[in-house]
This record gives structure tokens, C-alpha cells and sequence, in this order.
């Protein structure tokens, strides 16, 4: 089946963007890799043109407070309804929320897209935690191998792998026990290490507290 894979993320094909770390793993250990396009920096009345021509779509992008990046949207709403039978269209979110319970109301959107497009589903992966990609690459070897069989296996069956989607998936929602644990980690401020780097690189760590739209 002849798909195309879409990064959705704004950074587009920058080294720091986690969805073309995906896309790329997605596509790694295929015989006859999938092409992948950036939605960024592209027309998207040309791209929305262009993917008419493949049998799948799978879209990889990055899900900011619930909602998916506007960018993605602006293609969303170029493409059309198909008239041609045995299309398919799918997803993988990655997200910095760890429970992928967060998730669940853009996969509903997605579900209700594909019948609008008249595409068949092939349905959302969705993957918590994901944030810290690009900056610490080597803990997110396993998952990245997940992403990777996940690709593997849809050149082999045009389907996403429903135990690899469920792995990818965990935690859903966290148990207590993970709540307790997450309360401990913020009160002594790990969960902060990454941010604060980021706020370092950028020269505005001395800013963090800072309230600009305070009255």
C-alpha cells in the first residue's frame, strides 16, 4: 500500500523536532520506506493535492494542551472527501503529558475525520511523555524501537500493531502509587531538569518567575 508519512510539527524538519524523530524511526527498518513530507513551510491547498495520489496517510505530530498544531488543521481542512474506495488514514500523537488518557479527545476527532474524508481508520497511536525526545534520546531507545517495530510491521500488514499501540499507549491514567511518586519528584524538582535547561540555553533562566502580564 503506498503511504505517505506527514510531520506535523512546526519545527518541521528542525534536530530538535520529536515528530520527525518518529517519522523517521517509523520508516527505519522498512524495505521500501514511506516518503515523508513536512506540513510546515508547505502550501497546504498543494499538499492536501498531492497525498490524493497515495493510499494511506499517516500523520505524525506533536499535541500542545489538547489541541493539535494549527498548521495541521489548515491541512485538514484542505483535503477533501474521496470518491475512491480503499483509503486509509492514520495517526501518531506524541505528547509531553505522561497519561495518554489526555489524548483522547483529538483521537476522537481523528476517528470522526476519517469517516468525513471517507478514508477507512486505521486508528491513533498515542504516546505519553514524549517531550524530552530530541534531549535525551538514549531513554527513549526502547520506545523509539516500539516506533520502529510499529513501522515494520504496518509495511507487513497495512495495520497498526494493537499490542505495540497498547505498550506505546501506557500509562493511561496514572495509579495512585505513580501519583505519590510523580508529588515526590516535583517536590524535589527533577521534574524540572529538562526545562530548565532548555530556559538555560536560551538565557532566560533568571527569568522564570517573571509575571509580565501581572497587574
Amino acid at each position: 500500500m503506498n503511504t505517505i508519512i506527514l510531520n506535523g510539527s512546526p519545527k518541521g524538519n528542525s534536530q530538535s523536532c520529536n515528530s520527525k524523530i518518529y517519522a523517521e524511526e517509523f520508516i527505519k527498518n522498512m524495505k521500501n520506506p514511506c516518503e515523508i513530507k513536512c506540513i510546515a513551510n508547505t502550501d497546504p491547498k498543494e499538499l492536501a493535492r498531492y497525498v490524493e495520489s497515495f493510499d494511506a496517510i499517516i500523520m505524525i505530530l506533536p499535541l500542545y494542551i489538547h489541541a493539535m498544531p494549527g498548521i495541521v488543521m489548515k491541512f485538514i481542512e484542505r483535503l477533501e472527501r474521496t470518491t475512491t474506495e480503499g483509503k486509509y488514514i492514520g495517526f501518531i500523537i506524541q505528547a509531553g503529558f505522561m497519561e495518554t488518557a489526555q489524548e483522547k479527545y483529538v483521537e476522537r476527532y481523528f476517528a470522526d475525520l476519517a469517516k468525513q474524508l471517507n478514508y477507512n481508520y486505521l486508528g491513533t497511536v498515542s504516546k505519553g511523555e514524549a517531550a524530552g525526545t530530541y534531549m535525551f534520546p538514549k531513554m527513549f531507545k526502547k520506545v523509539l524501537g516500539l516506533v520502529a517495530d510499529l513501522g515494520v510491521i504496518y509495511e507487513e500488514t497495512h495495520a497498526f500493531d494493537k499490542d505495540i499501540v497498547k505498550k506505546l499507549g501506557k500509562p493511561y491514567e496514572l495509579s495512585k502509587s505513580q501519583l505519590r511518586l510523580l508529588k515526590l519528584v516535583h517536590m524535589i524538582g527533577l521534574d524540572n531538569v529538562g526545562w530548565h535547561k532548555f530556559l538555560k540555553q536560551n538565557n532566560a533562566f533568571d527569568k522564570r518567575l517573571d509575571k509580565p502580564f501581572l497587574y
